[in-house]
């Protein structure tokens, strides 16, 4: 199983839904694929998924992860917070509970995934210290910016976290593309081509924020993939 991490250096720029399309896209090809909610701080996909009702089952010491149904026959495999906590209640974990909580899901969860999509924390904190060095040197990763300055320079700061921990870093997204100034988004992607790494721009598209297509992340698929 080949992981993907899925992150980026600061929140709300929409890697939760980069997670979920790129997932759904890899089912829609065919491909076993697993989506991994690892971002304990602001968990949604349970949401977007509406598995925050399904009821978690063991296969002997082993957690079995739920089989989300997209559609013409095509699950998605998932595991996340989300649904060990009923809606609405305030989840208080230290470091050492949230790391051990990451380990579960990661170690501790019967993925029978050829991919496995991360939906990680934004920024370096410690809680992706240790998801990185859980999977160094095995990891895949995709960064997921907004085409401005603050969101480059967050992304600087995790570019070169994952370098140190030696994941293989396939593409920066530049989401809301069409949002944001032209000859803005132009130089912003110019200075991540700087840095040897491929750009994926997505457009804004309002609809995303109603459900899904990915029809507009399959370059991205392909990065991942090649």
């Amino acid at each position: 199983m080949i992981p993907v991490i899925v992150t980026s250096g600061k929140g709300g720029v929409g890697k939760s839904t980069v997670s979920a399309n790129l997932a759904i896209a890899l089912a829609q090809r065919g491909i076993r694929v697993g989506l991994l909610d690892a971002d304990l701080m602001d968990p949604v996909q349970h949401l977007v998924f509406r598995a925050d009702k399904e009821t978690i089952r063991e296969y002997g010491k082993q957690l079995l992860p739920l089989a989300v149904d997209i559609g013409n026959g095509r699950t998605v495999e998932f595991m996340g917070i989300g649904p060990f906590v009923p809606r609405g209640v305030g989840v208080a974990l230290n470091y050492q509970k949230t790391a051990d909580f990451i380990v579960t899901l990661l170690k501790f969860v019967r993925w029978t995934a050829d991919y496995l999509i991360i939906d990680s924390p934004p920024s370096s904190v410690d809680v992706n210290v240790k998801l990185l060095q859980e999977l160094e040197g095995i990891a895949r990763a995709v960064l997921v910016g907004e085409p401005h300055v603050f969101a480059l320079e967050d992304n600087l700061r995790m570019l070169d976290l994952l370098r140190l921990y030696r994941a293989d870093v396939r593409a920066i997204v530049l989401n809301k593309v069409g949002l944001y100034d032209p000859n803005l988004t132009k130089e912003i992607e110019e200075n991540y081509g700087k840095l040897g790494l491929r750009v994926v721009k997505v457009p804004w598209d309002p609809q995303l924020q109603l459900g899904f297509k990915p029809e507009l992340f399959r370059e991205l698929m392909e990065v991942v993939l090649a």
